[in-house]
């Protein structure tokens, strides 16, 4: 099933025409996807979890965690999380069937990003271990920003444990942790990661600069 949701993700970015305004715009054409490809029994939009379900340092804020997608098929449901984190790149786009310029913003930091990124595939690992019903989901992460895709240039780099470089391969029962603590290091605690992924990067067709990984 797993495999299945990850074709129709892979079918709808590469038919995808023109780029995304921002996180939003991701989430709302791949779940208009979904459901045009009638296959799912629901389709869920920002599914609510409670906080008291979830360990502090996954939650979306102080009470409650937010999950991009749920798919349900056969009683059984599987969670997508979406990332998009873009530098600040000019673009054309259409108003109201004119063309003009608009421009994307700069995202948060880096180091931030990637953290952000292996905490949404340990969240889908939680939900999976701890709700019978849920199934191991996919984790989504699009940027013009082609950095992404090296390795920290040092080895040591606070972050580099979270790097998500081009051909990077994270062994199942790895810890993700900081190099060296700082006041973001702080707030986001390291954990561990119970599957082996490997990261690819891959091209979308509306622009070169754009990529994903899909893990």
């Amino acid at each position: 099933m797993r495999e299945t949701i990850a074709g129709h993700i892979s079918a709808a970015l590469a038919a995808r025409t023109t780029w995304f305004i921002r996180e939003q715009d991701i989430q709302l054409y791949l779940v208009s996807y979904f459901m045009n490809t009638q296959f799912y029994d629901n389709v869920f939009i920002e599914y609510h979890v409670p906080g008291i379900l979830m360990p502090p340092y996954l939650l979306s804020d102080a009470d409650s965690s937010y999950i991009d997608i749920v798919l349900e098929k056969d009683q059984a449901f599987y969670p997508v999380e979406i990332n998009y984190k873009t530098t600040a790149q000019s673009l054309q786009r259409f108003v109201f069937g004119q063309a003009v310029n608009s421009q994307l913003k700069q995202s948060n930091a880096q180091n931030i990003s990637c953290y952000d990124f292996w905490k949404d595939i340990r969240k889908i690992e939680f939900l999976e271990a701890s709700f019978p019903a849920v199934k191991r989901g996919m984790t989504l992460f699009i940027s013009n920003d082609p950095s992404y895709q090296k390795a920290p240039n040092n080895p040591q780099a606070g972050y580099a444990p979270f790097s998500i470089h081009q051909g990077r391969h994270v062994p199942a029962g790895t810890t993700l942790n900081w190099n060296v603590f700082s006041s973001v290091a702080n707030s986001r605690p390291g954990f561990g990661v119970n599957y082996y992924y490997v990261i690819n990067w891959v091209v979308l067709p509306f622009d070169q600069q754009h990529a994903y990984i899909l893990v």
